[in-house]
């Protein structure tokens, strides 16, 4: 049985318009809208829960960070294009306020490196904090997406994305076990990805009240329903602090520094 057989079964008139754009996005001389038209409504025939943005955004024409992104992430995963390129350009706000960017969570170094070229030439450093075995055992208030040991990867990895750099330092342990190395410091960008509510909580409570005025704390779980914990240990740690918490369609959330 063909599939144009099978898909006839369902709702005729919305099948029949999804063969139509699909065809006509297969044409050779298929403009790209027609390819974008297409391509929506497929996936609104297979997922409509999930929901197109405007055609013709500017940053899917970035050769150079898609370049970027290419040289790092697994074949065909985008899965983090938007989250990189919001954190790349907060950088340029970040950089207006004094301090040292540090990151929690770092997994192969995508993010460092985008931090570490921001501060090329600057008197100021990356401090990058993780385990390199991956996640910790999840809590109750974690749910039953992620399991321990997930996202991990040695730091010879990190150590080779970054190759280029020497203005970053790494410090391997658990969070928070070495966060009182750099207690002294003062940080004008706080990236925290790690996931998990006792992470995520530890993360805030040391680098809160070491954020610079203007600095922003750049959370990359919070909006997302993988990450039950982290969302709540930053809705209830920023409960009783005077900024907003504001959540990015990336799946992301800014706190910019008071």
């Amino acid at each position: 049985m063909s599939l144009v057989s099978e898909l006839r079964k369902f709702a005729p008139q919305q099948t029949e318009n999804l063969l139509s754009q699909m065809v006509t996005a297969l044409r050779s001389d298929a403009t790209e809208t027609d390819r974008y038209n297409a391509a929506e409504a497929l996936s609104t025939a297979v997922y409509p829960k999930f929901k197109f943005s405007e055609f013709g955004r500017l940053f899917l024409e970035d050769q150079a960070f898609l370049s970027y992104y290419e040289r790092f992430m697994d074949a065909g995963n985008w899965h983090s294009l938007d989250r990189k390129y919001t954190l790349d350009q907060l950088l340029k706000v970040a950089l207006t306020a004094p301090g040292d960017f540090v990151e929690c969570g770092v997994y192969k170094g995508m993010t460092a490196y985008l931090m570490c070229q921001a501060l090329q030439g600057k008197d100021k450093k990356v401090h990058l904090f993780d385990s390199f075995a991956g996640l910790s055992a999840p809590g109750e208030l974690d749910g039953s997406y992620w399991v321990a040991g997930a996202l991990s990867a040695p730091e010879s990895v990190l150590r080779e994305t970054l190759g280029e750099f020497d203005n970053y330092r790494v410090y391997r342990g658990w969070i928070p076990e070495r966060f009182e190395e750099v207690a002294g410091n003062k940080f004008s960008l706080v990236h925290v990805d790690v996931d998990l509510y006792q992470p995520t909580r530890d993360a805030l409570e040391f680098f809160y009240p070491r954020t610079s005025r203007g600095g922003i704390i750049l959370m990359d779980d919070y909006g997302f329903i993988t990450c039950p914990g982290a969302k709540r240990a930053a809705d209830e740690f920023f409960a009783s602090k005077p900024e907003p918490i504001l959540m990015l369609t990336t799946g992301q959330a800014l706190v910019i520094r008071q």
